[in-house]
């Protein structure tokens, strides 16, 4: 099997085995029987268990985000981009089985793995702005905006997916009408100075 490959039964078996098992839980003997390779082959790719979880959650989000940025992308116009975007956001991780098991059963690893990958968590998400903002809209606002705005995106995120709220934010009304109460507000003037 090329090394592409492997790595991608690797990454794929994990999964399964992820979603089935949870990420504290999975034993690598049982990613290798699944992906169809030996231990030794995980291990050439993979330092350690750690690493393979990291490995998964990096390929898993980024389809994520591209998913995200094209549901947004042709999504119908709404009275406030900003609202939608973090609306569309956190209904569509909540449908992703693994990524919100995560969340809701593992919130230790979730904020470990915060602290190890939060610059590449903003990096996709500006790009995923960048694909969905209206054409010249990123550069009129700048790199900075963008930047600024994918943080603030995920920072609330965070709050909504990881804390218990004292109104259910369940609905995407519910998480909406949140947006407009929180997470605008927090935007920086010179973002919420600039219509989308």
């Amino acid at each position: 099997m090329p090394a592409a490959d492997a790595t991608q039964a690797i990454l794929d078996a994990a999964l399964v085995e992820f979603e089935r098992h949870g990420f504290r839980r999975v034993a690598l003997d049982d990613v290798a029987r699944r992906a169809g390779v030996s231990r030794t082959t995980i291990y050439r790719r993979f330092a350690n268990r750690d690493e393979l979880v990291a490995a998964v959650i990096e390929r898993e989000n980024v389809a994520l985000f591209a998913d995200i940025a094209a549901e947004l992308k042709h999504a119908e116009r709404t009275a406030n981009y900003y609202v939608e975007a973090f609306t569309q956001s956190i209904l569509m991780f909540r449908r992703h089985r693994v990524l919100n098991g995560m969340m809701t059963d593992e919130p230790a690893l979730v904020l470990e793995l915060a602290r190890q990958h939060y610059g590449a968590a903003v990096g996709r998400m500006a790009e995923a702005l960048r694909e969905i903002f209206p054409a010249g809209f990123a550069d009129r606002i700048g790199t900075a905006a963008v930047d600024d705005l994918a943080d603030t995106i995920l920072r609330y995120a965070a709050v909504v997916l990881l804390l218990p709220s004292a109104e259910p934010l369940d609905t995407p009304d519910a998480l909406r009408a949140f947006a407009r109460r929180h997470f605008v507000p927090s935007l920086p003037a010179a973002l919420r100075a600039v219509p989308v």
